[in-house]
């Protein structure tokens, strides 16, 4: 079975991109990466548009209406002149009118008619169908090469990521369709199925053999493969009660159509994830860790500057040259942790006790204190026997302890080098 590829882990990625990189200063190449993220996004979060095309009388809105599950195009001989209709995935049955070059208007259910009084450029049918949320149906008007209606369709194919183009069976891949499809780019004709309809009808049915030969012969790079179909047959198919015909359906070409029809789209959307994937890891994401990296720097000495300036408000002028040191030593800790999310519990630990050490040592010689707080080099010695047992448990908790041992010798140490007369009380560490 065909699995759709899923997208929304990339279009998570690409809007983080672009959200990140949004208020950053323009460049050329920083210009390009954005317009390309934005371009793989919108592809990566719309439905795949397949389009149905062929001459008049194809019977590409009956395949269009099968595929869609719902009848919702007029088919056959009909008055209603409609332009491009477009089936896509709504919450709730909708219709909307479009132009060009104002703004569209909206009817609630299925209201063609109604939308075609109102000669729009192009209508849009929103069905609650699962199936319309990884792909939309666009029925292109018919077309005939020997009048303008097929420049109308050359157009319109633009709009689409793969095509289907009906061909009846009755008189299959005529002249005046090949010469309208020689004009179809390359890229899509890698895409796109030639349906030979209404394979149900007996004349076509007893020669259908020999007709797909001789197309699978002629179709070359013009079409990916020649599906046979008899649609009023796989409709009935699918309506029979209390479950559909599957062998009919088979039998048909339904399943095998379907079967065409999801490949094609899904190939068509493998590529356009793999192209979205290949701009993320070569570029996209190399240049937003590059930026995080430089804001986090940017904000860690705003950060730096912001407590300093705290620290001199909130404190008394004080001579304390060790307490000044013992801070830089524990921000260089601090970075470290920042900077390393994958940081070993133990190598945290460990680097505190060294630093703690090293202190416990400077401040024996007794110098760079208060002689009122000729207890504090005890203190720093009890810290680095607890950080050295810390080492051997595990968890979070041996890090919250550490944390709560540097602040607690951060406090003894401000007072430590100050003439102020009072001292804290002695808590042990």
């Amino acid at each position: 079975m065909i699995e759709f590829p899923g997208t929304e882990k990339e279009v998570r990625q690409l809007e983080r991109f672009l959200t990140a990189t949004g208020s950053a200063p323009s460049s050329v190449e920083l210009d390009d990466m954005r317009s390309r993220a934005l371009a793989h996004a919108e592809r990566l979060s719309n439905a795949v548009s397949i389009g149905f095309a062929g001459e008049f009388g194809a019977g590409k809105s009956s395949l269009a209406n099968m595929l869609a599950g719902a009848d919702i195009l007029p088919t056959g001989p009909q008055h209603l002149k409609l332009p491009l209709v477009i089936v896509a995935y709504a919450d709730t049955p909708e219709t909307t009118v479009g132009w060009w070059d104002k703004e569209p208007k909206v009817y609630s259910g299925i209201a063609l008619e109604k939308a075609a009084a109102d000669e729009p450029d192009f209508i849009s049918v929103g069905l609650n169908t699962p199936a319309l949320q990884e792909i939309s149906l666009f029925d292109l008007p018919g077309a005939g090469a020997l009048d303008d209606t097929y420049k109308q369709t050359l157009g319109l194919l633009e709009y689409v990521d793969c095509a289907i183009w009906c061909t009846n069976g009755t008189n299959a891949w005529r002249e005046t369709e090949r010469h309208l499809w020689a004009q179809v780019p390359q890229k899509l004709r890698d895409n796109s199925l030639l349906a030979v309809t209404h394979a149900d009808l007996p004349p076509v049915r007893d020669s259908l053999d020999r007709v797909v030969a001789r197309l699978n012969k002629e179709k070359g790079d013009l079409f990916r493969a020649v599906v046979p179909i008899g649609t009023p047959v796989a409709v009935r198919a699918m309506e029979q009660e209390p479950e559909p015909d599957f062998d009919l359906w088979e039998t048909c070409g339904g399943q095998n159509l379907a079967e065409q029809v999801l490949s094609v789209a899904t190939d068509h959307r493998r590529h356009d994830l793999e192209a979205a994937q290949k701009d993320l890891v070569e570029e996209f994401l190399p240049y937003l860790e590059e930026l995080i990296g430089v804001e986090e720097e940017r904000d860690a000495k705003a950060d730096g500057i912001a407590v300093q300036s705290s620290l001199e408000t909130a404190l008394p002028p004080l001579d304390n040259p060790i307490l000044e040191d013992w801070l830089a030593a524990i921000a260089s800790i601090y970075n470290d942790l920042r900077e390393s999310s994958d940081i070993e519990p133990a190598a945290f630990l460990q680097s505190c006790q060294e630093i703690v050490e090293d202190f416990a040592e400077r401040l024996e010689s007794g110098s760079e204190i208060d002689p009122e707080a000729d207890w504090i080099p005890a203190e720093f010695e009890k810290a680095t026997d607890l950080l050295l047992l810390l080492q051997f448990e595990s968890g979070d908790a041996p890090l919250k302890d550490a944390i709560s041992i540097l602040a607690q010798l951060s406090d003894n140490l401000a007072w430590a080098g100050s003439s102020v007369a009072s001292a804290p009380p002695k808590t042990g560490t």
